[in-house]
């Protein structure tokens, strides 16, 4: 059940704060698990795509999750869990992080990232650290630390989390923005050894005393180009200060469907020199199962053309519609409902409350439409979407690439739309990248597109997708993370925990 403490307004006169009680985390086989993930037809590709982990030789891939030597247990959850055979990123990142190599790895949306850092180090603590998982640590301690960049995200990844630990000793917690403090305080002392949570509450309760990060052998960075960008990487380096060992004491993994060459310079100050890079096809390519259109919709055309597109052909399917703006979310939001499509809308001006429900009814199919801001782009895995939107395209083709891959995951066919509007100074700024991305991934180029491209005959440096593995080379940590992926869309970026 979920639980809502209403505090009253303060002498201030501060509005009344909702204080969210999350719902326990499930113990029971049923719950855990629910219903198996389906793979889709083009499942079977994934193991021709092309695949590069350098220093070559350093890693010896796996053909079967048997081969990583993951343990009994594990394996049998991984069973419980209807994985047949690891994707691309899984052959490599398991091995790597079982023998405690730090890594980079990049690899399409919808491509097993998450249980390809899990898996190694759930059989790692295991191994490694059985005696420690029983001792309770004050304050809690955990062994492994995750962070993501929205609190949907690192809750996801704890449910994850629980799948592959369960019946096992590893006990999986989170610690995110507007759930109730006190409760996750005293869930923690329960015992804590694979935390995933979001910067700032992370660094609140370290702060506070509630978390010491002094046990982390295992630091994962998942979406981290995002989390080493211009907003976030201070953050990152804070934690540091806070008790985090250094990198030569620690195991780290970074984990992105993107990775700008300016962020993986930055990435160096986080990873041992001889860290494994890992590509898995076009780095920073958009997932060839997602059939990508492009429309050139006028900004007053816009509601129009969204509801013949959910009258014609999206009304029997999910679909995923981002917007700019949060009020834009709003209104789009009302205009559906005016219009009878069951739909929810997700934020950042929204309650903890009120996201959880939004993600609840559109993964179980309540509301089969979801309208919401870039909060949503990243790693969300709802389960299958037939149709992204973008109403509003976002201003850098990163942002682009992890939106419309809420569709088209584990080898399952998706469709994206995009309304491009000619007089929207920042559509025609990603065109020359959209039709590098389009082309990238054998999608139709609009001719539209192609009069915005420049009148030189290169790309912007920074976007153009290759296995480029950025080890040489110098970058100051104190310059802006610029092009495609540095910053989130402007109107998206208070969404960001």
């Amino acid at each position: 059940m979920i639980s809502l403490i209403n505090v009253t307004a303060g002498r201030d006169g501060a509005p009344t704060v909702e204080r969210y009680v999350p719902p326990p985390p499930p113990t029971s086989e049923a719950d855990i698990f629910g219903e198996a993930a389906t793979k889709g037809e083009n499942f079977g590709k994934y193991h021709r795509t092309q695949t590069r982990c350098t220093p070559e030789g350093r890693v010896k891939a796996i053909e079967l999750y048997e081969e990583a030597n993951l343990g009994t247990q594990v394996l049998s959850n991984i069973r419980r869990a209807h994985f047949e055979e690891p994707t691309p990123i899984q052959r490599y990142a398991l091995p790597c992080i079982r023998q405690q190599d730090d890594l980079m790895a990049c690899a399409q949306t919808g491509s097993g990232k998450t249980a390809a850092f899990l898996l190694p180090i759930i059989s790692n603590l295991l191994e490694y650290h059985a005696d420690e998982l029983a001792e309770r640590f004050h304050p809690p301690a955990p062994f492994c630390l995750i962070v993501s960049p929205t609190r949907e995200l690192a809750l996801q990844t704890e449910r994850e989390a629980r799948k592959f630990a369960f019946q096992t000793p590893v006990i999986p917690c989170s610690a995110v923005g507007g759930h109730d403090m006190f409760t996750v305080t005293d869930r923690l002392r329960e015992g804590c050894h694979i935390l995933s949570a979001t910067t700032g509450r992370l660094k609140d309760m370290v702060e506070k005393g509630r978390i010491s990060l002094k046990k982390v052998k295992y630091f994962v960075l998942d979406e981290a180009d995002r989390m080493l960008d211009t907003g976030f990487e201070p953050d990152i380096r804070k934690l540091e200060d806070l008790g985090l060992a250094q990198k030569g004491e620690r195991v780290t993994s970074m984990f992105s469907a993107t990775f700008p060459d300016e962020v993986q310079r930055l990435a160096k100050h986080f990873l041992r020199d001889n860290y494994v890079f890992l590509a898995v096809g076009i780095l920073g390519g958009a997932n060839e199962d997602i059939s990508q259109t492009i429309e050139l919709v006028p900004q007053s055309n816009k509601k129009d053309r969204l509801f013949q597109l959910l009258e014609e052909n999206l009304k029997s399917e999910r679909c995923l519609i981002f917007v700019e703006t949060k009020r834009s979310a709003d209104y789009i939001g009302a205009l559906l409902s005016q219009r009878q499509f069951m739909s929810t809308t997700m934020h950042g001006d929204r309650t903890q409350r009120q996201r959880f429900e939004a993600v609840q009814q559109f993964t179980n199919g309540k509301c089969p439409i979801l309208v919401a801001t870039s909060v949503a782009a990243r790693g969300l895995d709802f389960p299958l979407i037939g149709y992204v939107v973008n109403y509003d395209l976002p201003d850098t083709s990163d942002f682009y690439i992890h939106r419309i891959g809420r569709t088209g995951r584990a080898g399952h066919l998706g469709k994206s739309i995009s309304f491009f509007d000619p007089d929207r100074e920042s559509d025609r700024t990603i065109a020359p990248e959209l039709v590098q991305k389009l082309s990238e991934a054998g999608q139709d180029v609009p001719e539209f597109l192609k009069q915005h491209m420049p009148n030189t005959s290169g790309l912007k440096s920074g976007f153009v997708g290759r296995n480029a593995d950025m080890r040489s080379g110098g970058f100051n940590h104190s310059q802006t993370v610029s092009t495609s992926g540095g910053t989130a869309s402007a109107g998206a970026a208070e969404d960001w925990d």
